[in-house]
């Protein structure tokens, strides 16, 4: 799947049941949220608002996609029918449904490329009237990413002076903290089994975490998977994780192509990834 003109953003996520591939392009268009059948089939614009939409996320039962434009976070519906949902007003640069459907947890305060501000934000649609601070601090919190039982929170954050990748309890965020990477870590990704937190080192390795504990978590020995080819290397996992794995383990990423001075760079989904990488690197 590939597209000829360079796409702004790098939100790339896999539907529940691993059929479909929600993803924020930027195209003559503009930038829109669009769905593609895995592993074949055409690409559907979803969205059609004047103002930009990124950074897509399925719901739960994998109908509909939330995502981030200029109103706020809104929902539509995957294939493109019916008309958006405002779910939270007011400017935010990511946001999800809880696994139950219960919370929606965004995050807001990228005002600047600056660090600090950036924090995350829950909401019990219909039950709360305002937005309950999840992780609120003088530092950057961003990224965040929720266990597929609902019971944990990854995030990174640049408390420790470079980015880092956490877990907590959720909604409870204050019963425990665990740091997850101690040589930068950015991009969590829960395994959707729940027992791994995969992440992406600073020397570009991505990184498996087993986890384990009830009622405190627990971590294991960190597993290198394979290191991120140099054409993968421009994604953008600063304040957003820019990759998804799906049910069977595939992850999913942008790749950028020819990469010349003044070209364009396409955008590539390389499907079967995963398998194809497995086969030509072995973990050091």
């Amino acid at each position: 799947f590939r597209v000829t003109q360079f796409a702004g953003n790098y939100g790339w996520t896999i539907s529940p049941d691993g059929s479909r591939l929600a993803i924020g392009l930027n195209t003559q268009e503009g930038d829109d949220i669009w769905v593609k059948p895995l592993p074949r089939g055409p690409a559907t614009r979803v969205t059609f608002n004047a103002d930009p939409e990124s950074r897509p996320r399925w719901t739960p039962d994998g109908r509909s996609v939330t995502f981030v434009s200029d109103a706020g976070l809104r929902l539509r519906r995957a294939d493109g029918t019916g008309r958006d949902s405002l779910l939270v007003p007011g400017p935010l640069d990511e946001g999800l449904f809880s696994p139950d459907g219960r919370w929606v947890v965004f995050r807001r305060g990228a005002t600047s490329a600056a660090s600090g501000g950036r924090d995350i934000f829950g909401l019990r649609l219909g039950v709360d009237s305002a937005p309950v601070p999840l992780l609120a601090t003088p530092y950057d919190e961003m990224a965040m990413s929720l266990s597929p039982d609902g019971r944990w929170m990854a995030y990174q954050s640049d408390e420790s002076g470079r980015i880092e990748v956490f877990i907590r309890p959720f909604p409870n965020t204050s019963d425990q903290k665990v740091q997850v990477s101690n040589a930068g870590g950015t991009g969590p990704v829960w395994a959707r089994n729940g027992r791994e937190l995969f992440y992406l080192r600073d020397d570009g390795t991505m990184m498996a975490v087993p986890l384990t504990g009830d009622p405190l978590l627990r971590l294991g020995e960190p597993q290198q998977l394979f290191r991120i080819p140099e054409e993968l290397s421009y994604l953008e996992a600063r304040f957003f994780s820019p990759w998804d794995v799906g049910p069977d383990g595939r992850f999913i990423m942008a790749r950028s192509v020819d990469v010349a001075a003044g070209a364009g760079s396409p955008l590539v989904v390389v499907e079967n990834w995963f398998e194809e990488i497995k086969a030509k690197t072995k973990p050091r």
